[in-house]
């Protein structure tokens, strides 16, 4: 019977698939595109950049080395993510994976941050949300399933300066470090 269970390496096997990464030149982006790609995946690199993306692409290697396809896009600008899925679409004919990694960093700390700049932040969940529709659609429209990765940070949960939380009683503590305080007694 165990000799009809699919190998680890065929359940990650992505031979045939496209993936298109946002935020691909970047540390974590480069990693997931450089993984994909040794899956077997043909990558689209994704940047703010299209240079960098391309140069990025180039250096990508697997199955598909030598085919891998960089497209500019920017997760705050809505033209740009409309253009760039349908040159992602347009190069590769298809698009099976969605890696939602691109961003707008901010330097601000989180007391100082105004409201508009906090706003602004907003719009890369946006970006996450326009592109995932539009991976979404085109899956649809092919009559194929589709993957979508949407990337967060541990500070959706935490504040960033678990320091603040120093001294404080258990219940006033966010629920993510209660667990954690839990899980190691």
């Amino acid at each position: 019977m165990a000799d009809e269970r699919p190998s680890v390496q065929q359940l990650f096997d992505l031979s045939g698939q496209v993936a298109l990464v946002t935020g691909a030149t970047g540390y974590l982006g480069s990693a997931m595109a450089e993984a994909l790609a040794e899956a077997g995946a043909r990558v689209i690199v994704a940047s703010r950049t299209l240079a960098k993306a391309q140069e990025a692409a180039k250096n990508l290697v697997g199955r598909e080395a030598g085919r891998h396809l960089a497209v500019e896009i920017d997760h705050m600008d809505e033209a740009s993510i409309e253009s760039g899925f349908a040159a992602a679409v347009d190069a590769a004919g298809h698009v099976d994976i969605l890696v939602n990694n691109g961003h707008e960093r901010s330097a601000a700390d989180w007391k100082e941050v105004g409201g508009e700049e906090f706003t602004r932040q907003l719009a890369n969940a946006t970006g996450y949300f326009l592109l995932a529709r539009r991976l979404r659609d085109h899956a649809v429209e092919r009559g194929v399933p589709a993957s979508i990765i949407l990337l967060g940070s541990m500070y959706g949960l935490v504040a960033s300066y678990p320091d603040v939380y120093e001294g404080l009683d258990r219940p006033a503590r966010p629920p993510i470090m209660r667990s954690r305080e839990e899980s190691c007694t």
